[in-house]
């Protein structure tokens, strides 16, 4: 048997040879509260009946600890047909299998020649000390044990528990319910949907869907509605008192009329209600059904608390073909519940006034961007969502696609400040959640999850979607230390960008909607420097300071010039590029340094009551 270790970011797949020069220490780095991920290799020339692979606790320094890393078997997925777009996007060619989903199995029998992944999952707590942890993970084969070295470094900082990037993934409870063998809204079923909240929470996902029409409504005989609320509170609180606590978003209350999503009519359907004396259903008017359904509910949301977290859909991706309907759609729903944000995945740009949520496709962004940041300066809420498109060199979390591509889908969000993200497929398999996709969608498109005994199995996208929204937080955090700072050196730092910063970081890896690192080693350094930046924001003396053009921009060679301007403390001595750069009474510096192409780096040094400090940015020459 040997071992090696990769890079979490990268797909293993089962005929991967071992490499000569192959790295033997996992080496991990994480903020505290955070989770980070780990992968190593097995194969043997020889069957194992028996692997095993177990952590141990990770010893670090003045006799702290963190808890031994969680150890699964990676499982693969074998595919048929691949996602559309050049080979160059995909990791392998179909037929193929297809590493992703993470096993419940302790022990699992290993062929000979098949290579085996094993997937580390560490989770230092709030306020362990910084420094470096060192544990095992002892593989066992057979009885032959070999011993991993695990190396884990802690920042100096927690990671935010409250979440800044809204999060939904689109679920199926009636899969849940048919994998559990329970019956829908059964004590039994809300049991097993706390366990997939909790999935959720952990993953930092901070919306869940619920179905309007889980709230009953009764016709009395005076004519009056009565709502039954029940069952529609039991599901909201299973989320909350789960972890699951950002916003309630309320599914679609309307449909696609004649000619479906290409036509030009949505339909606002009338309301069933049960007729109390008789139990018969029967079909209401929209004002006397749906419109006071609506105001009903927004009373309720009130009483409860819930307003101010709730979004409400009219109707799913609707397009400039039906944009009109789609407005009067919506001025119906916002006649009768006016303070119901409404939210809507949209496939085009024409519905200003028609909704405070908006979220177009990823694609249609790119290609509508001025109108979406019109309206998003008039106050729109903007978030995106990928599905089964867009393809090729786009984002995207397909099974056959890079992890790479889903590590950076919040890069994306925080890089074009779009505070949400949508996916419609959770866990929307059908069949075989294990087998072969079906040939109608992109292989992996319609879940992340799968079913377990006892709750959802995680996958290798999954947990790089939550590793993806952990970077978002680390980006607003920097940002927050930079306004810290800058509070810190008064007056002169007064409207300093806290966000400039941490733009520059997010640059460095998402330059563009289809421009964005591909080598996960570079990606590793960029958020390696981002986490030591945020460190270095409690070092003496404080300093901000900002280049233009700002870090990584390409310089033209020739007369390399850039302009420096920062803020420190009064009375401070600054260089930059070694050569002194005057401070006026406040602390404000100018500098306009000489670079060349063989050193294309801007150099602040800080000295100050003693202490001295010196940071550094890199640039590019064309």
């Amino acid at each position: 048997m040997v071992f090696w270790v990769v890079d979490a970011l990268l797909k293993v797949l089962p005929a991967a040879p071992a490499p000569a020069d192959a790295a033997k220490v996992v080496r991990l780095a994480t903020p505290a509260d955070g989770y980070e991920s780990g992968q190593i290799v097995v194969r043997s020339d020889q069957p194992i009946a028996k692997l095993t692979a177990v952590c141990s606790a990770l010893a670090g320094p003045g006799g702290a600890s963190v808890p031994a890393a969680l150890c699964r078997f990676v499982g693969c997925i074998p595919i048929e047909h691949n996602t559309p777009g050049p080979d160059s996007e995909l990791i392998a060619k179909a037929p193929a299998e297809i590493p992703d989903v993470l096993r419940e199995e302790t022990e699992i029998a290993l062929p000979a020649g098949r290579a085996q992944s094993i997937w580390l999952t560490v989770h230092p707590p709030k306020g362990t000390p910084a420094g470096r942890y060192r544990g095992t993970v002892t593989l066992d084969a057979d009885g032959v044990r070999s011993e991993v070295p695990v190396e884990l470094t802690v920042y100096g900082f927690d990671l935010p528990a409250e979440r800044h990037l809204l999060v939904t993934n689109w679920f199926s409870d009636g899969n849940i319910a048919k994998a559990h063998h329970v019956e829908p809204y059964s004590d039994a079923f809300f049991e097993v949907l706390g366990a997939y909240a909790r999935n959720m929470a952990e993953h930092r996902e901070n919306v869940f869907w619920i179905s309007p029409w889980q709230i009953k409504v009764w016709r009395e005989a005076d004519g009056k509605l009565a709502f039954d609320y029940r069952q529609f509170d039991r599901y909201v609180e299973t989320f909350f008192r789960n972890g699951v606590d950002g916003r309630i978003e309320i599914q679609q209350i309307g449909h696609f009329g004649e000619g479906g999503w290409g036509g030009s009519e949505i339909v606002v359907p009338e309301l069933t209600a049960t007729n109390r004396a008789d139990g018969q259903p029967v079909k209401l008017p929209h004002e006397q059904g749906l419109g006071p359904f609506l105001t009903a509910l927004q009373a309720h949301l009130t009483e409860r608390g819930w307003l101010e977290r709730a979004m409400l859909h009219l109707c799913d991706e609707p397009s400039l073909s039906n944009s009109d309907s789609y407005r009067r759609g919506a001025a119906f729903v916002h006649q009768w519940a006016p303070r119901i944000r409404r939210i809507e995945a949209i496939e085009g740009p024409d519905f200003e006034g028609s909704l405070e949520i908006w979220v177009p496709k990823l694609s249609h962004l790119r290609n509508w961007y001025p109108d979406f940041e019109r309206a998003q300066r008039n106050g729109a809420e903007m978030w995106f969502y990928i599905c089964c498109h867009p393809t090729g060199r786009w984002m995207n979390r397909f099974l056959d696609g890079p992890l790479l591509k889903v590590r950076l889908l919040h890069w994306l969000n925080y890089r074009y400040d779009l505070p949400g993200y949508l996916h419609w497929g959770w866990n929307h398999w059908s069949g075989d959640p294990f087998g072969p996709p079906g040939p109608n969608l992109p292989p992996g498109d319609t879940h992340t999850v799968y079913p377990g005994s006892r709750g959802p199995l995680d996958s290798l996208r999954w947990e790089t979607e939550r590793d993806s929204a952990q970077d978002y937080e680390l980006l607003w955090l920097s940002a927050e230390r930079q306004r810290e700072v800058a509070a810190r050196l008064g007056a002169a730092a007064a409207g300093w960008d806290g966000k400039a910063r941490s733009r520059a970081w997010c640059r460095r890896l998402v330059r563009d909607f289809l421009d964005f690192e591909r080598d996960p080693h570079r990606f590793r350094a960029a958020r390696e420097g981002l986490c030591r930046e945020i460190e270095a924001c409690g070092d003496e003396p404080p300093l901000v300071w900002e280049t233009r053009p700002p870090e990584d921009e390409p310089l033209v060679p020739g007369p390399i010039v850039v302009q420096v301007r920062g803020v420190a403390p009064a009375g401070a001595t600054v260089k930059v590029n070694g050569q002194p750069a005057p401070v006026d009474a406040e602390g404000r510096f100018r500098a306009a340094p000489f670079m060349s192409a063989g050193s294309p780096e801007v150099v602040v040094t800080v000295a100050h009551g003693g202490r001295e400090r010196t940071e550094r940015r890199r640039f590019v020459v064309e």
